[in-house]
């Protein structure tokens, strides 16, 4: 636990946190870490040593400093915790209780999304990705959502891919139940739901939590970097493999 607390309080530091930043990008020199920080030498020095001394950072023969192999785990680990701190707020109203570990574990392959605030932006967002898809568009829903059904018809009269997993009990209106979108086989039904989610092929157009006090408020995040939608793409096969063919 000491070495814990030790390691805790080196990168509780912002600038040390930042030169970590900045060696994880690559090797660097005490000269060109000062001016990107803008502080002096002598002081980035300290803080370089600091950093060596934690066994984070280390100094090559032609003196470059770099990350251990640890501290480049370290990272790696960090990264689930800067993207959850910088959205405190959601988090602490939104539960990822239901979540697979391996994929909480993960979190910071998440840092590349952007937290879309307003309910009907989120819809919009989904809208835009339907109609840009070009091979498939994967839903993870708590509910069918009409208003978004002519940008999905339109999808599957282009012959775009769509699958479906929704809760074995749901509601729908009959103008939804007549849309002739997917085939059988492309929609699954879980127990429950436990994420709200909207991707194609180019974007996760939605990624939203449960509230913790039940049910979806469909805010949450978007993005089209590479590590989100590949951790939305596993979670949804994830989910896919494991919810059951629903018979209408």
């Amino acid at each position: 636990m000491e070495r814990l607390c030790d390691l805790l309080f080196e990168v509780s530091n912002e600038v040390r946190l930042t030169i970590l930043q900045h060696l994880e990008e690559g090797p660097s020199n005490i000269s060109r870490l000062s001016k990107e920080l803008d502080i002096s030498n002598q002081e980035c020095s300290r803080h370089v040593s600091r950093l060596v001394d934690a066994e984070l950072a280390e100094r090559d023969s032609e003196g470059q400093y770099g990350l251990t192999e640890y501290g480049s785990l370290f990272m790696k680990q960090l990264q689930g915790q800067m993207f959850t701190s910088a959205h405190r707020e959601y988090f602490n109203g939104h539960t990822l209780a239901r979540v697979p570990y391996e994929f909480v574990a993960r979190l910071g392959e998440l840092k590349g999304s952007l937290y879309v605030g307003d309910v009907m932006a989120v819809f919009q967002n989904i809208q835009e990705m339907c109609d840009e898809a070009e091979e498939y568009i994967w839903r993870l829903t708590d509910k069918r959502l009409n208003l978004i059904y002519p940008n999905l018809q339109a999808a599957a009269d282009r012959g775009i891919e769509y699958r479906r997993i929704e809760p074995e009990v749901i509601v729908a209106s009959p103008h939804v139940e007549q849309m002739p979108l997917v085939e059988p086989s492309k929609v699954r039904g879980l127990d429950t739901v436990d994420v709200f989610m909207a991707i194609s092929e180019k974007e996760a157009a939605a990624l939203a939590f449960p509230e913790v006090t039940g049910g979806f408020d469909y805010l949450g995040f978007t993005s089209r970097d590479e590590k989100t939608l590949k951790w939305c793409t596993e979670l949804f096969q994830y989910y896919w493999d494991r919810a059951q063919p629903k018979i209408y």
